[in-house]
């Protein structure tokens, strides 16, 4: 890694990267007509309860070589669903595999990338995989269709979509935005419900002050209609935004700090699986809280051994930079739990995005108050924070300062 892409950070990274949000939809800075088939698409989809989902497919990755001993063929398979192959963004999973945190833990972590959020859900309520993560949203909509899941460990806090205004048309205030046309990345994106509760803020209705315009998730179709002036903003994910921005266009963030920090990919199990083995889920949760505090402490490191996993995503060094920031930032607990145990829940947050999910229909996608209660007084869990948190945190930050390299 080049002297200009060094990283650094410890216990709090800074929102950066347009202070947006965090989820997932690109493959490196593809366009839309080549979409990414591990890309994140959040409740687009009701999350049916079907054992099997031919769409969501999971397949599994392959781990290079790791700093952990080998697998003494004692240590327990655990599936578990991840929904795109981006590794930048996950990166914690994969140092937690190459620096033999699960396996400590008698663990070996068989990742499956799956198609979205939904298909994520769609893969854990059909028994394919013991372990999901899920973005808020898609987790609320299985709540609501009846199913019994439990969050057990917040992963990213930052809102999964964002909105910009194009720099160069001088929207610079979700005001400015009368009159106009918003970028979004596909008719049913699933941005779109946010966007409006966004636009409402300024007291803006669709089709009246505002039209939506499908423009595609970050590639050159983005581009063109930004800068040729077919759309004055644009809301998708941040990888969307960040990629747009990097090949050129200059973006002001438009997200009221109302929505900046809401449910975004979590740790999310059946409550059977909770029931069962809360051993084996807090080793997980405490291999990832223990990669986390790694990362943190030596971002070379974690760079380095993430590339090792997808080397491809890190061929562009400005692109890779710029998810990078966008990974971390969204990891940053926001400042009113800043300093709790790692995967504790930011419940403002989750109550802020309850309130506009229940705006609308049901055809649209609204939840009922009942699925809201439920999702802050069951699904949201702290019961196995004490186990995943009970490690030496120094041990691992000298660890990842006296690290010899990959």
């Amino acid at each position: 890694m080049s002297e200009g892409a060094k990283r650094s950070g410890r216990r709090s990274w800074p929102v950066v990267l347009l202070g947006l949000l965090v989820l997932v939809t690109l493959t490196g800075c593809g366009t839309s007509d080549e979409q990414d088939p591990s890309a994140e698409d959040v409740v687009e989809d009701s999350v049916a309860p079907e054992t099997e989902a031919p769409s969501t497919e999971a397949t599994s990755t392959e781990a290079p070589e790791s700093e952990g001993e080998e697998a003494t063929g004692d240590l327990r398979t655990v599936t578990f669903a991840l929904t795109n192959q981006r590794a930048i963004q996950y990166h914690p999973y994969y140092l937690a595999d190459y620096l033999g945190y699960f396996e400590e833990e008698g663990l070996d972590v068989d990742i499956q990338i799956v198609r979205g959020s939904s298909g994520a859900v769609q893969q854990l309520i059909g028994g394919n995989v013991e372990i999901a993560h899920p973005a808020g949203p898609a987790t609320a909509q299985g709540v609501s269709e009846g199913h019994c899941l439990r969050q057990i460990y917040s992963y990213e806090h930052i809102n999964v979509y964002g909105m910009a205004g194009v720099a160069d048309q001088g929207i610079e205030t979700l005001e400015d935005l009368k009159g106009q046309t918003v970028g979004v990345s596909e008719p049913s994106g699933g941005e779109i419900p946010l966007l409006r509760a966004v636009l409402a803020e300024a007291d803006l209705e669709e089709n009246v002050d505002y039209q939506f315009l499908p423009v595609g998730e970050g590639g050159a179709q983005t581009v063109n209609a930004l800068q040729s002036g077919a759309a004055q903003a644009y809301g998708s994910s941040v990888y969307d935004v960040a990629a747009t921005e990097a090949a050129g266009v200059a973006l002001n963030d438009l997200m009221p700090d109302k929505f900046r920090y809401m449910p975004s990919t979590s740790v999310v199990v059946m409550c059977e699986t909770l029931e069962s083995d809360k051993e084996m889920l807090a080793g997980f949760g405490r291999a990832v809280a223990k990669a986390t505090v790694f990362s943190q402490a030596n971002q070379d490191a974690a760079w380095d051994i993430t590339e090792t996993y997808e080397p491809t995503l890190f061929e562009d060094e400005t692109i890779a930079t710029a998810f990078w920031e966008a990974a971390n930032a969204a990891m940053s607990q926001p400042p009113d739990i800043e300093g709790e145990p790692w995967g504790s829940h930011h419940y403002e947050g989750w109550e802020v995005y309850l309130e506009s999910a229940t705006q609308g229909t049901e055809e649209e996608g609204a939840l009922e108050q009942e699925a809201v209660d439920v999702v802050l007084n069951e699904t949201l869990t702290d019961e196995l924070l004490p186990d995943i948190n009970d490690f030496d945190e120094e041990a691992v930050i000298d660890e990842a300062e006296n690290f010899p390299g990959v």
